[in-house]
This record gives C-alpha cells, structure tokens and sequence, in this order.
C-alpha cells in the first residue's frame, strides 16, 4: 500500500501535466484555423483579382479584333455542339 500512496502524487502530477498539453493543444489548434482562414482568404482575393484581370485581357482583346473573336466563338461552340451531341 506504501507503493501506491508514494506513487499518487506522481500520477496527480501526470495528470495536471497532461491536462495543461490538451489546453496548449486546444490553443494552437484555434491558432492554426484562424491562420488557415487568413490564408484562405488571402488567396481568393488574389484569385478574384486574376479572374478580373484576364476578363479585361478578353474584353480588350474583343474589342480591338471584333471580327476574329466572332470567328473563334463561332468555332468553339461548334465544337462543343459536336462533342455534346455525342
């Protein structure tokens, strides 16, 4: 029984010391979401900034050569009539 009782305080100890790794855990784990979400969100501006500078690359790119941007739209649904009719 003296083994026991000796080995009570260490046990306490263990677990206070397993207790206060959860909380560290808990802690860095709502850190790494909200980087997570920073980042995220970091990287749907750069994405929406990219998709609204190539729609004015095309718009421009429409509007010096009207007749061969008709041409291209013409042919590429075209092509997609045919692939979908299959």
């Amino acid at each position: 029984m003296a083994g026991k009782d000796a080995e009570m305080p260490s046990q306490q100890a263990l677990s206070e010391d397993i207790q206060e790794i959860a909380k560290h855990l808990a802690a860095l784990r709502k850190d790494l979401e909200a980087l997570i979400r920073r980042t995220g969100d970091h990287q749907l501006e750069r994405v929406q900034d990219t998709a609204g500078e190539a729609l004015k690359a095309v718009e421009d790119a429409v509007r010096q050569n009207p007749f061969s941007s008709l041409g291209i739209a013409l042919g590429v649904g075209f092509l997609v009539g045919i692939v979908l009719r299959r």
